[in-house]
């Protein structure tokens, strides 16, 4: 045993990819240290430090800490701008702990984990906006004006629509119209814009929700910026409900440790962006406009662009989400991307059955972008033919809400046979993917439609996620 603790495991593991010199067309957005070209970025190593004097306190600040959160709101437009060290989730959290338990809050059914555990922590009551699944490409990407308009006629009591925009395959959505909508009932619109935190600086990009009229706005700033992982910042507009309210609820949920160095390299992203972001975002736009013509150009494959918007909950795309189908190719996404990084020391951002997605940084240069078109080329002729892969059956999209978020994670729970289930409360999540949209959530009904809709997803032996039983032969259960 002892012996064993010689052993380091994560640190030898990411020592063993960085040898390999992977071109990383995934988070974070200084794309391996691509983004570190400032010697300031290299010293933050330096800066792990505590809150010692001349340093402020983040929980309290009123000096540098203070400046930079007034140079980071500047930025970006807002009244308001706080530094996240705990990931984009806790500034969802803090957003839902600014209102009320059982407070009514419409949220789309497809959103992150983090609304989820925002829910069970803050006791809100969800009404959840159906999102539609897109079966050409085998995700659900958002919602629509109409969805939220129809929900806020049929309830008066809804104290806020919280969305997500950009989608985590850089859809945006309809942000300026349900502003509209929103703003016109009294209620605030709170957006998830964790992946668009590049937007502010360049307008060839999607307009900032911010701009479009949202009351506050959380940024994963590591996801597209050169900023260290769980980097992220929370800003709200003139209008946020309750600020104080959102600062407390803020300090609460964030630690007492704060990285320095996650702040610093918040800080110094901002100060890089305002100066060079948007020569930067140029580049990488013509090189995206470009590469997507040459992977076009490829037989049986197709790269997303300005198709996206005839999608009605689409009104624009981040042009550095490089969505690749193989529509004339009898290979899956995730086939693709194995051989990209077994063959190619390719790592995309993700894979699914009909497509990969890259995400491409401001900091890719030309030989990046040709070598990951180069990789496809390569991999192409081989497997030229039609793609027969059947798409999944749409996702039972009305569900029986009897318990709160919070309730059933409290409640008491047992196992049983799946088969047995209708007519439970589920006491734990399943979701199918794709298209990613939750099939189940706890505290809500299990249906003969939705039990039906599980054996499905199981015969089919589909990528499920959620359930502590992975097989889905049992599921667990409010014990009532």
């Amino acid at each position: 045993m002892f012996n064993r603790q010689w052993k380091a495991p994560i640190y030898e593991a990411l020592g063993d990819y960085q040898s390999i010199s992977p071109l990383r067309l995934h988070m974070p957005g200084h794309a391996g240290g691509l983004g570190f070209e400032m010697e300031e970025f290299r010293l933050i190593g330096n800066y792990d430090v505590t809150e010692v004097p001349g340093l402020d306190d983040l929980h309290m600040s009123q000096e540098v800490i203070e400046e930079a959160r007034s140079l980071l709101a500047k930025a970006y437009g807002a009244k308001e701008s706080l530094f996240l060290v705990n990931g984009a989730s806790s500034g969802i959290h803090a957003l839902f702990l600014s209102f009320n338990p059982d407070d009514e809050v419409l949220v789309p059914r497809n959103a992150h984990r983090s609304f989820y555990s925002a829910m069970v922590l803050s006791g809100i009551r969800p009404i959840y906006i159906p999102v539609e699944y897109q079966p050409e490409l085998d995700v659900a990407l958002g919602v629509t004006e109409k969805q939220v308009d129809i929900l806020l006629a049929e309830d008066q009591q809804v104290k806020a629509v919280f969305v997500t925009s950009p989608s985590y395959f850089g859809t945006t959505g309809p942000i300026e119209a349900i502003a509209r909508k929103v703003h016109q009932k009294g209620i605030q619109l709170l957006v998830d814009e964790a992946h668009g935190a590049h937007f502010a600086f360049h307008d060839a990009y999607p307009t900032p929700a911010l701009h479009d009229g949202a009351d506050a706005v959380v940024n994963g700033m590591h996801k597209t910026l050169p900023v260290l992982n769980q980097g992220a910042a929370l800003h709200v507009a003139e209008n946020f409900h309750d600020f104080a309210r959102l600062r407390s609820a803020y300090s609460l949920l964030t630690t007492t440790s704060p990285s320095y160095p996650i702040l610093a390299s918040i800080d110094l992203a901002r100060a890089y962006m305002v100066e060079k972001g948007k020569s930067r975002l140029e580049t990488a736009n013509q090189l995206a406009k470009q590469y997507r013509e040459k992977i076009n150009s490829l037989p049986g494959l197709r790269c997303y662009g300005d198709e996206l918007t005839r999608f009605e909950e689409v009104t624009g795309y981040d042009p550095l989400k490089i969505i690749v189908s193989f529509p004339g190719l009898t290979i899956s996404g995730w086939e693709v991307a194995r051989k990209l990084r077994e063959q190619y020391d390719i790592q995309v951002e993700m894979a699914q059955e009909k497509f990969i997605l890259a995400m491409m940084s401001m900091f890719h240069e030309h030989s990046h972008w040709e070598r990951f078109y180069q990789a496809l080329k390569n991999i192409t002729p081989v497997y030229q033919g039609r793609n027969e892969k059947e798409g999944i059956a749409k996702v039972p999209v009305k569900p029986t809400v009897l318990m709160t978020p919070r309730d059933a994670f409290i409640a008491p729970k047992r196992q049983i046979p799946l088969k047995e289930s209708s007519g439970c409360i589920a006491g734990e999540s399943v979701a199918v993917y794709p298209p990613g949209i939750p099939v189940l959530l706890p505290g809500e009904l299990i249906t003969p439609e939705i039990l039906d809709y599980l054996f499905y997803i199981r015969n089919r032996k589909l990528h499920i996620q959620g359930p502590q039983e992975s097989s889905l032969n049992s599921i667990l259960i409010i014990d009532d």
